[in-house]
């Protein structure tokens, strides 16, 4: 038995990359509360022989504890928890799950040392939760939703997951697991890969309030692929558990059959208006039969295409969401940023066009919007586009919906969404890809929401 003791060595800037995450900020007395302590060797060594002190502020019983390499030992005694992790390597990375259940009522603080014994390598930090014995009550729930539109193999695909406390009470230490299938590489908000299982820390969740996470992940196996998540809090009672848990099959196709060219049928021009670099592609269906929309990906580029609703295998791509009939062909305007507002260098070979399952760019419901602005301005342009104007807030992002009747009732949103760079926002209706067609006939109506 190695007896626990601090260790106090001089402290060396940048020895070790170091977290300590409480599986919950309060916790019921004699229930079990779990530490995900993270270690990074961070110098030019191998340190040879690592050690985690845990000194506990108050009782408590040691149930168990994993580490994400094999280790030399865990110690205990009344006061605390120790580990001898061995050596870790040059920006290697430890993990170490311990569980424990504090037995007393209170603040309760783990004082976490993390150093190489008769070196100057070490670092510390406190870790402090309350304790208590009041019951809370409180309604958790979860719910998810899928993207609108086709998702294709490689494409980066974002779902959103909304958490709920429906009272009465708040309720501390909420966390939720996020579960997605094989073939499926996490990209945000964890960067994470290589497990299908992801823990997220929501902290205190206050009576009748929400959390709206949004996932972006890259699926590179087609199919119907199955994702879910989970919500609960250590050391409350929920009162209806029929919510806790929710999940959604969202299909991955490839690229559907029809054969698809596609070349450039203008040269690039700068528009003063938008500030962006113009240039129009035409798609032709080459094949015998109707596609019910296309999809148009741009490679190789080093300027950014504005206009892009999405990404796949890092190439952007914009959509024409109509059917395109046998023979039939197509212009899309292609908008890109350049700091020189000067022509660059661009071949058809960078163009692909591809037949998708059907586009449809629905109008948002009333939860995934919030205000409905007041347009200040609408203008039809000598060319035949349409400009509308409307009061912003920097930095937040706008959708514009448009139809052809003022009733709304066939109502599409114009891809992509618009940041505000300043207090107010201009946006020209060119036609496709924002829109289905190039509002020529002047009769056209539009809405401008702000988003959440």
């Amino acid at each position: 038995m190695v007896a626990l003791g601090v260790f106090c060595p001089r402290a060396v800037a940048q020895s070790f990359g170091f977290s300590v995450m409480p599986s919950s900020s309060s916790v019921l007395v004699n229930n079990s509360l779990i530490y995900t302590i993270n270690i990074t060797n961070l110098t030019t060594l191998v340190l040879n022989d690592v050690w985690i002190t845990n000194s506990f502020s108050a009782p408590f019983q040691y149930v168990t504890s994993t580490a994400s390499q094999p280790i030399n030992g865990v110690f205990t005694n009344s006061t605390g928890v120790q580990f001898d992790l061995g050596p870790i390597s040059i920006n290697s990375v430890v993990q170490v799950l311990l569980t424990v259940q504090p037995n007393m009522v209170g603040a309760f603080t783990n004082a976490v040392v993390v150093a190489v014994p008769g070196t100057g390598y070490a670092t510390s930090t406190n870790a402090v939760i309350q304790v208590t014995n009041t019951v809370v009550f409180a309604d958790l729930g979860v719910t998810m939703s899928g993207p609108n539109l086709p998702v294709i193999t490689n494409d980066l695909m974002t779902y959103s997951v909304t958490v709920t406390n429906l009272g009465p009470t708040d309720a501390p230490g909420v966390a939720l697991t996020n579960i997605f299938p094989n073939g499926v590489v996490a990209i945000s908000p964890t960067n994470q890969t290589g497990t299908n299982s992801l823990v997220f820390d929501l902290g205190t969740l206050t009576n009748g309030g929400f959390t709206n996470l949004l996932f972006t992940v890259e699926p590179t196996n087609a199919g119907v692929l199955p994702f879910s998540a989970s919500v609960g809090a250590t050391g409350i009672t929920d009162t209806n558990t029929a919510n806790n848990s929710a999940s959604t099959n969202i299909l991955v196709a490839n690229y559907l059959s029809g054969p698809l060219g596609i070349t450039t049928n203008s040269s690039q021009t700068y528009n003063a208006q938008n500030g962006l670099m113009e240039q129009s592609v035409t798609v032709m269906n080459t094949g015998a039969s109707t596609i019910a929309s296309a999809r148009v990906v741009v490679a190789g580029l080093t300027n950014q295409l504005v206009n892009a609703v999405g990404t796949n295998t890092g190439n952007p791509f914009v959509y024409f969401a109509a059917p395109v009939a046998a023979g039939q062909s197509v212009s899309l305007l292609l908008q890109y940023y350049t700091p020189t507002r000067s022509p660059f260098s661009f071949s058809n070979s960078q163009l692909s066009a591809f037949a998708v399952p059907p586009v449809v760019f629905s109008a948002p419901g009333p939860a995934a919007v919030s205000t409905n602005l007041n347009i200040s301005r609408i203008v039809q342009l000598s060319n035949g586009n349409m400009l509308i104007e409307w009061p912003a807030v920097t930095n937040r992002t706008y959708t514009v919906v448009y139809s052809d009747n003022a009733s709304f009732s066939n109502a599409m949103i114009a891809p992509p969404p618009i940041v505000a760079l300043a207090n107010r926002l201009q946006w020209i209706d060119y036609g496709p890809p924002a829109t289905v067609s190039a509002p020529t006939n002047g009769v056209r109506f539009y809405r401008v929401y702000q988003n959440p």
